[in-house]
């Protein structure tokens, strides 16, 4: 679920729809764009993979929106057969106009972050065979 663009939106807040524009499995040059919603406003920001591990890793680079750059990564790291543990780091820009938030969005991104990892360590758990667990957040 966590490399599966089409359904990000059924975990992460503010995105509308996940679309991949390049042709073939997901992997480094991957590209997809991003429908989402920022301050009320629907926005697209243009993605690009530049690191990938199948299952393990993904590094993402964000172009658009309210976003003058940013990258991305979510990591997998299991803890024993049946469980794991789901990294998330983000450095970035905001826009000019916006610039002077840029301060602020390690405190509000880490609040939206842990909601969004608590829906998908949600949606995992509905969807793993009973008696499993499937993912430990930090």
């Amino acid at each position: 679920m966590l490399i599966d663009f089409p359904n990000v939106p059924a975990w992460e807040d503010g995105v509308l729809e996940v679309r991949q524009t390049s042709p073939g499995q997901p992997g480094v040059g991957t590209t997809f764009i991003a429908r989402r919603v920022f301050g009320w406003r629907e926005t697209f920001i243009d993605c690009r993979i530049t690191a990938w591990e199948a299952d393990r890793l993904v590094t993402m680079e964000l172009i658009g929106g309210m976003v003058r750059r940013a990258s991305v990564t979510y990591v997998v790291e299991p803890i024993d057969d049946t469980a794991c543990r789901i990294r998330y780091t983000t450095d970035g820009e905001m826009r000019s106009l916006l610039a002077w938030t840029t301060p602020l969005i390690p405190t509000v991104g880490r609040r939206l972050i842990r909601s969004n990892l608590a829906t998908l360590e949600r949606l995992l758990k509905e969807a793993a065979p009973a008696g499993r667990t499937t993912t430990s957040r930090d």
